[in-house]
């Protein structure tokens, strides 16, 4: 069972964290997921804000560190930059649940610590993976094995660039600026598609390779 789940820690950890998320938002009342930050799910002062930093974020956040690693290794074989990025950023999702923010009156309270911790988690969490994403293209790009999905992670990498994008600059985009919850949700989904998507692409790989090698 726990061999399962480790082969397929991406696909169970974005089966949680979107389980969890329309769960959760729909025990609190008033929550929208237009307007609302999925990080207010489990602030200081909100309802099973325990239970959603657990299984929102921990838990996810570590399967993802684990699938993370799990994709590095059938790519480089060792333990490589691409390893430790996408590791810190499984960890950083799950110190998002490690660190509640702190919200006053519906926004972040930037003067607490907590938030500021909330914050930087978020960016160990973003940045690593962006990084990890074009590292990635160029691992798999310079080897034999793996050239076959070499366009594909391009276009993943792209994307995972244009979700940040999208964040930073929602603001000055009249309709997103005034959903910025949908940004947000926009911007995981692609993250989390990210993981589940080369996860695929490897494990599928490894396998046919297997299978070749039995058939000689």
């Amino acid at each position: 069972m726990t061999d399962k789940l480790i082969s397929k820690a991406g696909v169970v950890a974005a089966l949680i964290f979107w389980s969890a998320l329309f769960a959760f938002a729909s025990l609190y009342p008033g929550y929208t997921h237009f307007h609302k930050a999925i990080s207010e799910l489990g602030a200081f002062g909100a309802p099973n804000a325990l239970a959603w930093n657990l299984i929102g974020f921990i838990f996810p956040g570590i399967l993802l560190a684990v699938c993370g690693s799990k994709i590095a290794i059938r790519v480089d074989g060792r333990r490589t930059s691409l390893y430790w990025l996408l590791v810190l950023s499984g960890l950083g999702f799950s110190g998002a649940g490690v660190f509640p923010a702190v919200m006053q009156d519906g926004s972040p309270l930037m003067e607490s610590t907590w938030t500021m911790a909330h914050v930087m988690m978020s960016f160990v969490s973003g940045l690593p993976w962006i990084v990890a994403s074009v590292v990635l293209v160029f691992h798999v790009k310079r080897s034999e094995n793996w050239q076959p999905f070499t366009t594909i992670c391009i276009v993943l990498s792209v994307a995972a660039m244009a979700s940040l994008l999208a964040n930073i600059a929602s603001r000055s985009v009249p309709y997103l600026a005034e959903n910025p919850g949908l940004v947000q949700r926009i911007a995981f989904a692609v993250y989390f598609a990210w993981f589940v998507i080369v996860e695929f692409l490897f494990s599928s790989r490894s396998a046919t390779d297997k299978t070749l090698k039995m058939d000689r």
